[in-house]
């Protein structure tokens, strides 16, 4: 037994242990329990450092690859005021004031004001890192401590070759810089190509340095995808300059021109003038930084006339050769009096003539001969006072009037371009169907875009909103619009070597009626055997001379020199008149006797040639008919007049030979319309 001593002892140490243990046990109990959440994020900020990687723009290049938008990254100075008013840094905040506006740019009374606040603030945004060396120099010669200043990273967007703002856009700023799109490319695509911002936490050690590097997944996710345009920087250019030196000769107040690859959709050059620095876009006027060719409906004048002859040709109201009586250049059609314009005055000519000399009179009687509705479907197929659906914000829709609203003068007003007003990018789409066999295309200016290593993320496809006119009527339609260019009003716009076709619009505007203001335009393609662009410009207000044939005519012709040299097209044969397919003859120049249009009795329709062989169709033409035009290679796709239709001894036959061929009543006019109906 244990002496009681020792009994005290043992009973003392015991004690002692538990109250130790549990002390200890409520210690541990506060520190892994109560406290653990505490304890756990103090050892996280030891042990890891956070990182941030800021979100980086995407590119946007021209088609070939030329930057045309890019990102710099910049510093940006913020301070906190007490540390430059602390009493051991005896700064003399005038002085300073001065120094750091002189290598900032900012106003030395605006630095000063912010050194008084209490707040922190920035001296300086977006500045080169060599200027912001300086300022940290110039801080530490006044012995201002590093916790009173420290530096943030931008980025910066720079336009590097000026060119395409009202295509480009500009940016606005985010915690990043200047990476919120706010206009045109930069706004439509903005999610695709501002990047993200990533935030994280990697290990480090003692000394706050990173034990890992940063995630390669991660650094590529923070940068935006390229956008690769379908714009030519050098046809760009060309363009640009081309308005504006036509703006400048006339003291226009505007003026505008869109260049488009016909068989794609694809826009090569779009610009508007004024114009204005999107690197600087704050300094100029809303007016100035206007996309005109997308927002501006023009009223286009005998531009029109091109889809008023698709529409007669297309419906067989008419033909090349079909005579119109254009009484002397003055007739009074329904209830009122048209005029032509001195030198375009005509007499009974054949309505290729009409076109070439852009009667007005000519054009109307020709147009009487279509019912409204006919009329008006047509109009609307061509894509007129529609969106068309461009990859860029801010299109407009254009004025196309149903026939609902179609006064007593609309029959007389609409071939001619009047009560109908159309936006540029409308225009040029227009004409590109009127040539490239007459499919509708959809316009656009990304061809693609691509992430941070060039991989291809998307690529725009070719879209054909639908078939407008026949391929034979579009035949016809380049042959019209090459006799205006070799014959006609638009001979201004001749480019030696090539075979250019147009249309000229000298529009008096109907809606200033204390004086007299024009929009001269030209709207025509290239080259005619085989078209590549089509090209529309217009000038608006134009002083001293205002004639389309005077003015927009060689502007058309400075962008199609362009167009022709940087995208490598070969000339045609130097010759006067344009080349005609084999067997044929062309109807420009072409002298007519006809004095009147009587269909011969004996000549009761056209044959059905769909599906023959060049051949088979030589043994089978009637005899009657001597004036026939092939086209293209394979078997009979489309005809012109179609099949069934009268005809006289001067009526042309064009036959379409394609190796894809499809029937032939597809191409008809009202199984076009009902097509489009049932697409709706």
């Amino acid at each position: 037994m244990l002496r009681k001593p020792h009994k005290l002892r043992v009973v003392a140490l015991g004690s002692t242990f538990c109250v130790l243990t549990a002390l200890v046990g409520g210690r541990l109990y506060d520190l892994q329990v109560r406290q653990h959440e505490h304890y756990s994020a103090r050892a996280d900020r030891q042990q890891t450092k956070n990182f941030v990687i800021q979100a980086e723009r995407g590119e946007i290049v021209d088609r070939t690859g030329r930057p045309l938008a890019t990102s710099i990254g910049t510093l940006s100075i913020y301070v906190s005021p007490k540390y430059f008013r602390a009493p051991e840094a005896d700064v003399d905040l005038t002085s300073l004031s001065h120094q750091i506006g002189y290598f900032t740019g900012l106003p030395a009374h605006v630095i000063e004001a912010r050194l008084q606040g209490n707040v922190v603030t920035n001296l300086g945004r977006q500045i080169d890192p060599e200027v912001a060396n300086k300022v940290a120099a110039l801080f530490d010669d006044y012995e201002i401590s590093r916790r009173g200043f420290w530096f943030h990273r931008e980025s910066k967007r720079q336009y590097p070759r000026a060119l395409a703002p009202h295509v480009i856009g500009w940016c606005g700023t985010d915690p990043d810089g200047d990476n919120r799109g706010q206009a045109a490319l930069e706004l439509y695509y903005n999610d695709e190509i501002s990047g993200q911002r990533i935030e994280g936490k990697t290990s480090r050690t003692g000394l706050s340095q990173a034990m890992q590097p940063l995630p390669p997944d991660q650094i590529l996710a923070a940068r935006g995808s390229t956008l690769v345009l379908t714009i030519d920087a050098a046809i760009q250019e060309a363009t640009e300059a081309a308005i504006a030196e036509t703006a400048a000769e006339f003291e226009a107040d505007a003026s505008g021109a869109i260049v488009m690859d016909v068989n794609t959709g694809a826009i090569l050059a779009m610009a508007s003038w004024p114009t204005f620095d999107n690197g600087a876009y704050g300094e100029y006027e809303a007016e100035q930084r206007r996309n005109r060719i997308l927002t501006d409906p023009i009223e286009t004048g005998s531009v029109a006339k091109l889809f008023t002859a698709a529409i007669l040709l297309d419906t067989g109201k008419v033909s090349l050769n079909t005579m119109i009586d254009c009484e002397g250049g003055r007739a009074r059609i329904g209830p009122r009096t048209i005029k032509d314009s001195p030198g375009h005055t005509l007499h009974v000519a054949p309505f290729y003539e009409v076109i070439r000399y852009s009667s007005n009179v000519g054009t109307v009687k020709a147009a009487q001969a279509l019912e409204n509705e006919e009329w008006y479907g047509y109009l609307r197929r061509f894509g007129l006072g529609e969106r068309t659906g461009i990859d860029l914000p801010g299109e407009g829709s254009g004025i196309l009037y149903p026939t609902s609203k179609w006064t007593s003068y609309s029959r007389t007003s609409l071939p001619m371009g009047y009560e109908m007003a159309l936006t540029p990018i409308q225009i040029v789409t227009g004409i590109a169907a009127l040539v490239n066999g007459g499919e509708l295309l959809q316009p656009y200016v990304v061809r693609e875009m691509q992430d941070s290593k060039g991989h291809v993320l998307w690529r725009h496809e070719r879209v054909v909103r639908h078939r407008v006119v026949r391929p034979a009527t579009s035949v016809l339609l380049r042959e019209v619009m090459e006799d205006v260019v070799v014959h006609g009003t638009g001979e201004a716009a001749r480019v030696p070597g090539y075979r250019i076709g147009g249309k000229t619009g000298t529009t008096r505007k109907s809606h200033i009626l204390t004086h007299r203001e024009y929009i001269a335009s030209f709207a025509g393609a290239l080259p005619m055997d085989d078209p590549r662009v089509a090209i529309y410009c217009f000038v608006d207000n134009p002083q001293g001379a205002y004639y389309a044939s005077t003015v927009a005519a060689p502007m058309f012709r400075k962008i199609a020199e362009a167009s022709i040299l940087h995208l490598g097209i070969l000339p045609s044969e130097p010759i006067e008149t344009p080349l005609a397919a084999e067997g044929s003859v062309p109807f420009i120049g072409r002298q007519q006797t006809v004095t009147e249009t009587v269909i011969d009795p004996l000549y009761p329709g056209v044959p059905d040639f769909s599906g023959l062989s060049m051949a088979q169709v030589r043994q089978q033409m009637p005899p009657a008919i001597s004036n026939v035009r092939f086209v293209g290679t394979g078997r009979v796709a489309d005809q012109s007049p179609l099949p069934g239709e009268r005809y006289d001894a001067s009526t042309e036959i064009v036959l379409v030979f394609s190796t894809d061929v499809p029937s032939a009543a597809a191409f008809a006019p009202a199984a076009i319309a009902s097509a489009q109906e049932t697409s709706r």
